[in-house]
């Protein structure tokens, strides 16, 4: 019988942890969207510096 009640207190803890993230992962995950979006943006406008800064380079070297 002691067994069983072991099983019984696992199973608990397994669904409480369980059910805690399943109500704190969607806020983590909404909450990344809008950082994401910001991340987005300043990759792009790094690869537009970059391809800038290249192009200056192979124009300064007369590479065309």
């Amino acid at each position: 019988m002691e067994a069983y009640g072991l099983l019984e207190l696992v199973a608990f803890l397994f669904l409480l942890t369980l059910a805690i993230l399943w109500f704190l992962l969607p806020f983590a995950i909404f909450g990344t969207k809008d950082k994401l979006d910001i991340l987005i943006v300043e990759a792009k406008a790094n690869t537009a510096a970059v391809k800038a800064l290249h192009e200056t380079i192979l124009r300064k070297e007369g590479i065309t």
